[in-house]
């Protein structure tokens, strides 16, 4: 499969949010949430676009302390991790507050916990510098955040992913198969793979393993029919019958 960053619709939504809150009024309602049901590509979408945008993107973990979300983003932003928490925080704050770039934090779910604390910390970095952040989380993120109102005031947008399009599966599909495949093939992908980009791209994979394996040079309605594309792990044999192995 090719490399490469498709720009699908909901690089759209995200874009559009991006400028929205750039003209916003308040300075420190700089939060934008980012929510999505899993798999359709948040987490790919979300680290490319931060990676060719040179901003700073970070995965949060579910052992994060204070201390280890500072150290995290210390080391992505190329800052010493040496000393207090309030010295590796002015550190972030001083860089940020002079090169404004955004972050992005993954996996935002593991922020909220029986208290805010980690996402006080993210407010007093974004309160003192007025520079974005994108808290990418699950489709119940919001509802999580809106339980702190200090924190759920600093929110200027909150953007819904949505399962990826027609349109989305043809741009993919140039964009990343080695192998082509006909339009017809298209509606059945978009449809075995349920709207989730993860599963489309394991389909991608497999339709080029199997045109490599069987010699085609194109692969076509009749060559997949009866197959599944991308099979998801559900406690049965992930069998994929009928093809050349």
């Amino acid at each position: 499969m090719k490399r490469g960053f498709v720009k699908t619709e909901n690089f759209k939504r995200l874009s559009e949010a991006q400028k929205l809150v750039e003209k916003r009024g308040a300075r420190e309602a700089s939060l934008v949430l980012v929510q999505g049901r899993y798999g359709i590509g948040k987490s790919e979408l979300t680290e490319r676009w931060a990676a060719d945008s040179g901003w700073v993107f970070v995965r949060a973990k579910s052992t994060w302390t204070k201390r280890a979300m500072l150290d995290e983003l210390a080391e992505r932003m190329g800052l010493a991790k040496t000393g207090r928490n309030t010295e590796v925080q002015s550190r972030i704050i001083g860089k940020l507050a002079v090169e404004m770039v955004p972050m992005i934090i993954d996996e935002a779910d593991f922020l909220v916990g029986t208290t805010a604390s980690l996402l006080e910390l993210i407010r007093d970095i974004t309160d003192l510098t007025g520079t974005m952040c994108f808290l990418v989380g699950m489709e119940h993120f919001p509802m999580k955040v809106a339980r702190f109102g200090h924190i759920a005031s600093r929110v200027a947008k909150v953007v819904e992913l949505q399962p990826i399009s027609l349109a989305d599966v043809k741009a993919t599909v140039a964009a990343k198969a080695e192998v082509e495949i006909s339009d017809e093939v298209l509606p059945e992908m978009l449809a075995q793979a349920e709207g989730r980009m993860r599963l489309l791209l394991n389909a991608i994979a497999n339709l080029e393993a199997w045109a490599d394996a069987n010699g085609w040079t194109k692969v076509t309605l009749e060559h997949i029919k009866g197959l599944p594309l991308c099979p998801e792990f559900n406690g049965k044999p992930l069998g994929r019958k009928g093809v050349k192995p």
